[in-house]
């Protein structure tokens, strides 16, 4: 017998929510583990999620056993932008067991329904600013960086469900042995010609990044706010980014565009850390994992290109080619120890103008990720 619990208020409850990944993929040599002091932050009260947000626990149990689990969630920052009202579901995960994926989202609809909402979207861990959907493509080769890695059966579980697709996003791959081709660096150098002395293009400054973040938002939030899923960060989600950033980002990877003088562009890349983290599998960091972190750090040979913005006032100039020519040559190929490889993720699937310049570089669409929606 199925039984699904919510577990918001119960520790062991909200201890089998955090551990069930852990057991569900323990065989699985391409899952990577999240470190699980990090999680328990993000699942805490502490996570600046939490202050604009309702959500909902669930853990299905089976012969007393955690078998499955989701989150309900209401995104206030979410509906106040789009004057909606919309529910969420995350974190999914699920034995190959449809008693158990139907009790588990019978139990997270009636949660959103008793707020007043006639649907439901996901899987969002929570929003667009974290981690979104089910990996539907590209099985064979482990996650980048805060991007998921789920089971195959999952869209199967929640279509036999009444769930509908609602968007597909896709991840590319530019490594060292693809030939840049010949007509990106020739329109790279004819933008450049172009906008000669009218733009700058410098790093992160890690010794003022509190203020180039600010920079950085102030672009992105008007670069992507008409994007589909966008939700505007909080000051208290900048200040956690600020936070995280510190540990691990690389400035020579992080670049801001200025056009005659105003902030009109930047590209963040940020280092694969789950080439580290895929061997530490329990995801402690003690007794021996922290000695895998900082013995592996320095091997890390990819980097994820998180995000990139071009303000709307300077669009079709062609900063986007330059910023990506600056990344290959700064970052990308400029010695044997530097990233050999780029994941750009993620990609809506009908932005075609970011898929056309991914397709100039020769980048490979290889990974996809599926939203699905449900109207009650």
């Amino acid at each position: 017998m199925v039984v699904v619990k919510q577990v918001n208020e119960d520790a062991k409850g909200m201890k089998d929510f955090l551990q069930l990944p852990y057991s569900l993929y323990q065989n699985d040599i391409h899952w990577c583990p999240p470190l699980r002091f990090e999680r328990k932050f993000f699942f805490s009260k502490k996570n600046p999620f939490m202050h604009h947000s309702q959500i909902g626990f669930f853990v299905a149990y089976k012969d007393n056993q955690p078998v499955g689990r989701v989150t309900a969630h209401m995104d206030e920052m979410y509906n106040d932008y789009y004057k909606t009202r919309q529910g969420f579901f995350g974190f999914y995960e699920s034995i190959e067991d449809s008693e158990v994926a139907n009790k588990l989202m019978t139990v997270c609809e009636n949660w959103i329904k008793t707020k007043g909402v006639n649907s439901v979207m996901g899987p969002f861990n929570f929003s667009t600013n974290h981690e979104v959907g089910f990996l539907i493509k590209g099985f064979e080769r482990p996650p980048a960086l805060m991007m998921p890695y789920t089971k195959p059966y999952y869209p199967d579980q929640l279509y036999k469900l009444g769930y509908k697709k609602e968007k597909e996003l896709l991840a590319f791959w530019l490594d060292k042995k693809i030939v840049i081709p010949k007509l990106f660096t020739a329109w790279a150098r004819r933008v450049s010609r172009k906008l000669e002395g009218t733009y700058e293009i410098r790093n992160l400054n890690m010794n003022n990044l509190q203020s180039d973040l600010e920079i950085i938002l102030e672009i992105y939030n008007e670069a992507w706010n008409r994007n589909w899923g966008f939700v505007p960060m909080t000051q208290k989600e900048i200040d956690a980014m600020a936070k995280n950033l510190k540990l691990f980002a690389l400035p020579d990877l992080i670049f801001l565009l200025f056009k005659d003088g105003n902030p009109a562009a930047f590209l963040m890349t940020l280092p694969d850390l789950n080439e580290v983290l895929i061997h530490i599998k329990s995801g402690k960091l003690f007794p021996t994992g922290i000695f895998k972190l900082l013995s592996h750090r320095k091997f890390i040979k990819t980097g994820r290109i998180l995000l990139m913005g071009v303000k709307s006032q300077y669009r079709n100039q062609g900063l986007d080619f330059l910023l990506y020519d600056r990344l290959i040559k700064d970052g990308h190929f400029k010695a044997p120890g530097q990233m050999r490889n780029l994941e750009m993720s993620w990609i809506l699937e009908d932005n075609h103008v970011m898929i056309n310049i991914l397709k100039t570089l020769n980048a490979e669409a290889y990974k996809s990720y599926l939203i699905l929606k449900k109207e009650f």
